[in-house]
């Protein structure tokens, strides 16, 4: 039985030039103990999963960005169910890396395996980071999907421009620029463009209409490490929310860059909203992001969010250790 199952997709930023280097040496490091699997398309990784659970593993590692990782828990989970989920170990070989990011795991994909099969070796125990996942139910899709991070309205918008755009350093700079002269121009078109929408917060709707944008997460820090949330959610059963209404974005657009490391809390008005929910719902939704895989829409869908699992991911300067 092997007890590692890695999953590498080759369209990876990083894995694009080497996919054949990264697959050899993967395959050195790990030896006998490890089945490594490339999928060219999404459709591709529910076959590789029934072959990962049938061996029993115990590492899951994924090299790709967040997309990746959303595709492979989401197979994972509505093939395999969620009990007993495998060491998660995201190798950050994609464009956006927020999840390997979030719990330190900032080196070399390949100097992360090295490290991960030393303790494996030598029967140390595995240090792990716990977070939560996010349950994504969509009213036109047949299945749920599970991911760490749920994107609608103003950071949905600038994401499709990152891709269509060729993404990357320079792409994400530029449109942050831009991003930024448009909010000092007062600006309400293009990604500031109000969302008509209905939503729910833990059950109860609120009471004004329409929205900049929305953002769900289980993750302490988001995109570039900024720490937008202003409470901690409990892994399986709450997460963070931020809701932001356009006269919010109006009148308090100088506190958004401080708000960007320190969070900021929500006000009573309504119109900006951060706190730990365990329930959300969003009617008349046309198009989202989740760990950065673009979900869109030709008619309206409506969206609930529950807790997902708890997945233990491993981390160098984990929360915990574990024997496997």
């Amino acid at each position: 039985m092997k007890s590692i199952g890695i999953i590498l997709n080759p369209s990876a930023r990083i894995n694009k030039t080497k996919t054949a280097y990264i697959i050899e040496e993967l395959q050195n490091i790990f030896g006998k103990d490890a089945m490594v699997c490339p999928t060219s398309g999404k459709e591709e990784i529910p076959e590789v999963i029934e072959g990962f659970h049938q061996e029993d593993i115990k590492f899951l590692l994924i090299s790709g960005g967040d997309g990746t990782i959303c595709n492979v828990l989401t197979s994972y989970i509505n093939l395999c169910g969620q009990e007993e989920l495998p060491i998660i170990v995201p190798l950050m070989g994609g464009t956006i890396n927020m999840i390997g990011a979030d719990v330190g795991l900032r080196e070399n994909q390949l100097s992360v395996c090295r490290k991960l099969n030393n303790l494996i070796k030598d029967k140390q125990k595995i240090p792990v980071t716990q977070r939560g996942l996010l349950e994504i139910n969509d009213s036109n899709l047949s299945q749920p999907n599970y991911g760490f991070t749920w994107i609608d309205g103003l950071l949905y918008r600038f994401m499709l421009d990152y891709y269509t755009q060729g993404a990357g350093v320079q792409v994400a700079s530029m449109l942050t620029i831009k991003t930024i002269l448009m909010s000092i121009a007062d600006s309400e078109n293009g990604i500031f463009k109000p969302i008509d929408s209905i939503v729910h917060i833990d059950k109860k709707e609120l009471p004004n209409k329409g929205h900049v944008f929305i953002i769900s997460s289980c993750l302490k820090k988001f995109v570039f490490g900024f720490n937008i949330f202003n409470e901690n959610p409990e892994p399986g059963k709450s997460f963070n929310t931020v809701y932001m209404r356009e006269p919010f974005l109006r009148e308090s657009r100088h506190k958004i860059p401080l708000g960007l490391y320190r969070g900021l809390k929500s006000d009573d008005s309504g119109d900006f909203i951060n706190q730990s929910v365990s329930n959300l719902r969003i009617q008349r939704n046309k198009g989202y992001i989740i760990d950065g895989e673009i979900y869109e829409h030709d008619n309206e869908t409506e969206i609930t969010i529950n807790p997902g699992p708890k997945v233990n991911i491993f981390s160098p300067k984990g929360e915990k250790e574990l024997s496997i």
